[in-house]
């Protein structure tokens, strides 16, 4: 049995040498040789996990940028990257950590963004990088069109397509400072997520569940979080349950209960930590939760005790849902700079959808508030908020405020859509818009953070496909939104994102949305309107 084994683990070995593309076998493969290392705590574990990664990486590179291959990048990813930071983390390999789990989550966002990047430095050094950054925006704009258009008498196609791509690219990355071009980023990359405050990467394995605290002068921070993830999985479930009676029932000592499991559990230790490391008091933090922790709302834990402090007392919370997208937020500088455009959607009576009576004065404060500020403010409401509209307004504005229905499609993902007057804006829709640096969007909608509880890692939901397609700072909610707390929320967070030049700054949304809250708190509204909005990226 032992000799059977040491055969298994010495074919196991000789995966990452492998020379021809990798196939969806090779990736099963690597996989069962991770899962054979973790059940007989082989010491071939992490390269195991490592190996998987890369496979995973290039197996999804001809299918991840169709929404319509998305069922299998679910499935080839499943819970590979928590399980690769697990065993990292188990090994002392904290950078390692990093770089894995971000590697191996949001898969189609990363496929998508390097079909669409912007290529200006390489039509500096030389007419030969010139024509390498043409030759790269031709082919992916070929293959991600033949991507969406893909049937199965296309495959040859495709596979032809992408040999070119990766060619292109083999000679992009012969050039100078081009070396790593479209490789997965080290951790020294990664650090940068946390140039303005700690990245707190809270992670749900079956083998452990662990937060690391990335820091942006030194090496990671690992906290132990005592809990295991059938109970983050069951806690996610009561909290699911609870959230859909949010408005119709009593629910508020459910809720406390599990907003105290998890500071007792998972976001205390994480304060305690953040205190030794003197990251002071009022200071803004981001989580990057993965697995079922992505349906918690960490921001709001606290022990909801009198005379102790809950965290949105002690920190400023954002989140973001990988490190990489942060960074590249916080690298996107406005082309812009010197004029601001506003576009303020409203669509309060959509047809045959519910009425929503305080869009219009949700509009009109919002008017009242930035027309003397911005360069231009634009309304479209009710009959003017139609979806092809509402695309083409966004092409010539950077800063948008949307305030309508929001519907989450649980099983068809790139189907959840924002409600507008002529039909649904669909996720799928923004993803192939191409608009021009976008800065900032307030989704004054409901379920915007809402995506799938199966492949919660892929980031598939509303305020994900804002982010994803470029806007730096996004403001969404978490579940159903009452109007009348939306327009509460809208009338002080825009007065708190001015700067003292009376200019917006969208790196100021965390702490105007936290000001709105705290105002909130002091009306007495249901702590679930409290804390159902949350900020994404910088």
């Amino acid at each position: 049995m032992a000799s059977d084994l040491d055969e298994s683990f010495s074919l196991f070995l000789q995966l990452p040498q492998i020379s021809h593309a990798v196939s969806g076998g090779d990736l099963t493969a690597a996989k069962s040789w991770a899962a054979a290392a973790e059940e007989t705590n082989h010491g071939s574990a992490l390269l195991a996990y490592q190996t998987a990664i890369k496979f995973l990486d290039q197996h999804i590179t001809l299918l991840s940028s169709s929404s319509r291959h998305f069922d299998v990048v679910r499935m080839a990813t499943a819970s590979l990257a928590v399980d690769a930071f697990s065993c990292s983390v188990r090994h002392g390999a904290l950078t390692t950590a990093v770089e894995l789990v971000e590697q191996g989550r949001a898969v189609f966002w990363t496929q998508l963004s390097r079909l669409s990047l912007p290529f200006d430095g390489l039509s500096l050094p030389s007419d030969i990088g010139g024509a390498l950054a043409e030759e790269f925006k031709q082919l992916s704009s070929h293959l991600r069109n033949t991507f969406d258009q893909s049937t199965e008498d296309q495959s040859s196609q495709i596979q032809q397509l992408t040999l070119q791509w990766n060619d292109v690219i083999s000679r992009i990355r012969m050039l100078p400072d081009f070396s790593q071009f479209l490789l997965p980023p080290l951790f020294s990359d990664l650090q940068k997520a946390a140039a303005e405050g700690p990245v707190i990467i809270v992670n749900a394995s079956q083998y452990s569940c662990d937060a690391l605290i990335v820091l942006r002068d030194q090496n990671p921070v690992h906290i132990p979080i005592d809990i295991r993830q059938s109970d983050v999985s069951e806690l996610s479930t009561e909290f699911q349950s609870v959230a859909e009676q949010f408005g119709c029932s009593d629910h508020q000592n459910k809720l406390v209960g599990i907003l105290r499991k998890l500071w007792l559990h998972v976001v205390e230790p994480v304060v305690q930590a953040l205190m030794k490391l003197n990251v002071p008091p009022g200071s803004c933090i981001w989580w990057c939760p993965t697995a079922e922790f992505t349906l918690l709302p960490l921001h709001a834990a606290g022990p909801y005790e009198r005379d102790r402090d809950n965290l949105s007392q002690i920190y400023i919370s954002s989140y973001t849902p990988t490190l990489a997208t942060l960074v590249r937020a916080r690298q996107r500088i406005s082309q812009y700079a010197s004029t601001q455009y506003f576009i303020a959607i409203g669509q309060g009576n959509p047809d045959g959808g519910k009425e929503l009576r305080c869009v219009a004065p949700e509009l009109a404060a919002i008017a009242q508030r930035l027309i003397p500020i911005v360069s231009s403010f634009t309304s479209l409401r009710d009959s003017l908020a139609m979806v092809q509209g509402a695309l083409d307004a966004l092409n010539h504005n950077q800063w948008l405020h949307l305030a309508c229905h929001g519907m989450p499609h649980r099983t068809q993902l790139f189907e959840s859509s924002f409600t507008m007057r002529d039909g649904p804006l669909m996720i799928k829709d923004i993803i192939q818009s191409n608009w021009q640096n976008p800065e900032f969007a307030f989704l004054s909608a409901c379920h915007t953070t809402v995506g799938d509880e199966k492949s919660p890692d892929e980031s598939i939901h509303l305020a994900a496909a804002m982010q994803f397609s470029g806007f730096r700072s996004v403001i969404g909610s978490m579940w159903s939104v009452d109007d009348k707390v939306a327009q509460q929320v809208v009338s002080t967070f825009y007065d708190k994102l001015v700067d003292s030049s009376g200019r917006l700054d969208c790196t100021r949304a965390a702490v105007a949305l936290h000001k709105a809250v705290k105002r909130l708190r002091r009306n007495n509204v249901p702590l679930e309107q409290q804390i159902v909005f949350v900020h994404i990226g910088v």
